[in-house]
């Protein structure tokens, strides 16, 4: 039996300062949402890793960095675009079916996954949004799968998936 052994990826605890062997494609902020939050997007070989970063401040207690951080492989970058496509559709016009909120797995370049309708996306307006999780990879932190979540105001008010599909666009011609 041949056994398949994942990718190693290095986990990015600094954001501003990745390691030499990690190239930093783009970094966006949600400044509809949370103007101190950042989303940085890394080139790891092959691989995407988006790092979810900002500076939490509580109370009494001295201010840290929070890092999540999502690894999937690069062909993730229009595979989200596409499935964006699918959940937006009708399902009479071949969409999402009616009582779905999620796609089914997808091998992705030999990783598993997933994208969800998130009803609470995490911001102050508890709107809704959208979570991609890699069902083979592991948080650094804990034992979920890795995942990451982007409110409907982000991704189509403030700018996120113009920049998710110039790096799509950039990876399909070999240009990222």
């Amino acid at each position: 039996m041949t056994k398949n052994y994942l990718t190693s990826l290095i986990e990015i605890t600094d954001p501003d300062n990745p390691p030499q062997s990690i190239r930093l494609l783009a970094r966006t902020n949600d400044k509809l949402n949370y103007d101190d939050e950042f989303l940085s997007f890394y080139q790891q070989g092959n691989f995407l890793s988006i790092v979810d970063h900002g500076i939490v401040t509580p109370k009494y207690k001295p201010a840290y960095l929070s890092t999540r951080q999502f690894d999937a492989p690069l062909a993730v970058l229009p595979w989200l675009v596409n499935k964006l496509d699918f959940f937006i559709k009708p399902s009479s016009q071949g969409g999402l079916p009616p009582n779905k909120i999620a796609t089914d797995k997808e091998q992705v370049s030999g990783e598993y996954l997933i994208l969800t309708r998130a009803m609470d996306a995490g911001n102050a307006r508890r709107e809704g949004g959208y979570s991609i999780y890699n069902l083979v990879r592991q948080n650094y932190s804990n034992s979920n799968h890795q995942g990451v979540t982007f409110s409907d105001s982000y991704l189509f008010q403030g700018g996120l998936l113009d920049l998710w599909k110039d790096l799509a666009t950039k990876y399909q011609n070999g240009t990222l």
